[in-house]
């Protein structure tokens, strides 16, 4: 292999073990959001159970099958409810993250999706204007070790969080929404083995 293999080889792994810590950073995040909010959710459980003994008690006397069917469901249904709502509050508690914390969060989304060539990253407004001192800097460090080019783009992007990086005719979807999105089943697993066992 030539040196510049070599470097695209080193790059690659380089990458690959950079999203590995980012996702097991994401695991280990969601696990602590889960554990925090698991308190809160077990009394809406509790309600829930109640719900669904109360309604199978009415419901056997016209038959028990069908209300073991329905007890089934309102209980499953009950319980995507609260893993969609605790996904919402995982969400959500990123981006209320402290300036710093927030753009910390994003430099790391960034290292897994940067890409070689010329591109600009595209913020919301929101983001755009408190952007910390120093990022700027940290992304073309970020960048030049991918050999290539970034700017900010000062038009505020149609996005509510996170950034959309893009390549020429490439975009790449970086918001919040699409990292939850691209994830979905792993995080529905971890909520529901942290909420329910």
């Amino acid at each position: 292999m030539s040196g510049l293999d070599n470097i695209v080889e080193e790059i690659r792994n380089q990458s690959k073990q950079e999203a590995n810590e980012i996702l097991k950073e994401a695991d280990v995040f969601c696990k602590d959001y889960m554990n925090k909010i698991k308190k809160d959710v077990e009394v809406e459980v509790v309600s829930i159970e109640k719900k669904a003994l109360a309604d199978r008690k009415l419901y056997e006397e016209k038959t028990v099958s069908g209300m073991e069917f329905l007890e089934r469901n309102s209980i499953l249904r009950a319980k995507q409810q609260v893993i969609e709502q605790a996904i919402d509050k995982a969400r959500e508690s990123i981006a209320g993250l402290n300036d710093e914390e927030y753009f910390n969060v994003l430099e790391k989304l960034l290292r897994k999706n940067v890409q070689q060539g010329k591109g600009k990253i595209c913020f919301s407004k929101k983001d755009l204007d408190r952007i910390p001192n120093g990022f700027e800097d940290r992304v073309k460090e970020i960048v030049a070790e991918n050999q290539g080019e970034l700017v900010i783009d000062k038009e505020p992007a149609n996005i509510k969080d996170g950034f959309v990086l893009i390549y020429g005719e490439i975009e790449e979807n970086c918001t919040l929404k699409a990292l939850f999105d691209s994830n979905i089943d792993r995080i529905k697993d971890i909520a529901n083995k942290q909420l329910f066992g």
